[in-house]
């Protein structure tokens, strides 16, 4: 399989990649399709990632065409044959492509699967087989995510290429996901010149996988050890200068044969995805995290619904986030979905309850897509904290018109009921409401106090009263709920300055 070149197709017809994908059974003939692309900027980031041994490009494409691809392709990576190909005869696009460097120019009408193969023969045999060996890097990346090779092998093809690992002395692996944009030609030398300064003597290799995953593979020189991960954080600090770009690395235990390269790859990769429980780290080991998940209080959540409480909910999901932090054994995945399953049931519980929540239905998808992409358990801690304050602001605004309404019917039935003896506790039983919570309502809707309301509701009444009737003060005043007539007469004037008989002389000339 290591002696497969490798070909990458860049045009922006699915029929026709497909068509070339399943022309023949490429292995077979010494070719693999490593890769495919739709436009030229996609394909020059993808030759850039596979550092492929044929380019088949299109030359009419979005964004970046065949012709400019070419060039940019040649400027970087001189030894990569390109095959141009065309829809129309355009004689002035073929030249053009010549001069760049292509190889050859065929048109798709007459495109036949012998005429590709035969020229790609050509290619194979016009090459120094030399200069096809794959580079130390390109190797280093097959082996980590191709196929698997012995020892002995392995060893032989890094030293050919200048690489000279022991085979007594242990590995170490460090993987770490790269989304800078720094050029891969210019990361690599990078991380070389870092390794020279921080481990001199000290065998290396890196590359950058078609997942995106920046892989170190270090062994000490002679008579030197691996380093700690402490010992590691000098390195990884001087390549984020040098690359301007932060990283967490997942970093293995030390290993001593290569055989287990693609093995310990994919453990490191699934080992980076906790990365998500330690932002403030640089190095993460397999020791930093637990087997064991963190289940979720479901019957504990289920008696946090109260509406008029989400700071309950709010307080029991912060304690699953932080607990699942200090445990770091759950799937990242699995805690995210938690959350946003946890959320979901409290904007149903308001919306039951009659809550205004329109508009965060309207933004529940958004604030969910945000959790999906917090890198980290503190990002998804701040996503929370959005989305509580609006939750509690739909309670702030849901309990204020809830209590609107229950005010207005208290006062309704007060004025109906004035000439009672009423009292707070019995209208809070009445209404199903708490005392000091009815209270409360009282003094934030009339800044005063229930007494004093009471007693103003029966002077409006009695006022009424003396206007429209010619009978006698206590009687009136008992009407009202005053059954002692110097009492009313003590509560009339302090909310009106006149006694009930002054008041009522205004409205009669005599009783």
């Amino acid at each position: 399989m290591k002696n497969l070149l490798k070909i990458v197709i860049i045009d922006d017809e699915m029929i026709l990649r497909n068509g070339l994908k399943y022309l023949c059974n490429w292995e077979s003939h010494g070719f693999t399709i490593a890769g495919e692309a739709a436009n030229g900027i996609e394909g020059f980031q993808l030759v850039e990632q596979l550092r492929p041994d044929i380019v088949i490009t299109d030359i009419v494409m979005p964004g970046m065409d065949g012709i400019s691809l070419t060039a940019r392709i040649k400027e970087h990576f001189p030894d990569i044959h390109i095959i141009v190909l065309s829809s129309y005869d355009n004689f002035s696009y073929a030249k053009s492509g010549f001069k760049l460097g292509i190889d050859d120019y065929l048109l798709k009408p007459e495109l036949e699967a012998s005429d590709l193969l035969h020229l790609l023969e050509k290619l194979r045999a016009s090459s120094n087989p030399a200069d096809k060996k794959s580079t130390a890097s390109q190797f280093f990346q097959e082996v980590l995510t191709f196929y698997t090779m012995q020892e002995s092998q392995c060893l032989e093809e890094f030293r050919e290429r200048g690489i000279l690992f022991q085979e007594t002395n242990p590995y170490t692996l460090l993987v770490t996901a790269y989304k800078g944009t720094v050029p891969i030609h210019r990361i690599l030398p990078s991380i070389t010149n870092a390794c020279l300064e921080c481990f001199p003597g000290f065998p290396c290799i890196s590359c950058i996988t078609n997942q995106g995953y920046l892989c170190i593979l270090l062994q000490p020189a002679s008579g030197s050890r691996l380093p700690a991960s402490l010992e590691l954080y000098p390195f990884i600090e001087k390549l984020e200068r040098q690359l301007g770009s932060t990283f967490l690395f997942a970093r293995s235990l030390p290993f001593f044969s290569l055989e287990k390269l693609s093995q310990t790859y994919g453990e490191m990769c699934r080992l980076l995805s906790y990365g998500f429980y330690f932002p403030e780290k640089k190095v993460l080991s397999s020791g930093d995290i637990h087997k064991e998940e963190t289940p979720f209080p479901e019957a504990l959540f289920a008696k946090c619904l109260d509406p008029l409480q989400p700071e309950t909910a709010y307080s029991l999901l912060c304690s699953y986030i932080n607990e699942a932090q200090r445990e770091a054994g759950t799937d990242v995945f699995t805690l995210k979905k938690q959350v946003e399953n946890a959320v979901y049931t409290l904007i149903q519980a308001l919306a039951d309850a009659s809550f205004p929540t329109d508009g965060i239905n309207a933004e529940k998808v958004m604030l969910f897509k945000k959790m999906d992409l917090s890198n980290d358990c503190n990002s998804l801690k701040r996503v929370l904290d959005e989305t509580f304050e609006a939750l509690y602001q739909i309670v702030r605004k849901g309990t204020r018109e809830k209590e609107d309404t229950i005010f207005n019917r208290i006062e309704d039935y007060i004025r109906l009921n004035c000439s009672q003896d009423l009292k707070l506790y019995d209208l809070a039983r009445q209404f199903h409401l708490n005392y000091t919570y009815l209270s409360t309502v009282f003094y934030q809707n009339t800044q005063e106090h229930f007494s004093d309301y009471l007693n103003r509701t029966r002077v409006d009444k009695a006022k009424e009263l003396l206007r429209s009737e010619n009978a006698s003060i206590q009687s009136i005043g008992e009407k009202c709920g005053f059954m002692n007539q110097g009492y009313f007469s003590k509560i009339f004037k302090k909310f009106t300055s006149y006694s009930p008989k002054e008041y009522q002389k205004l409205y009669h000339k005599k009783l």
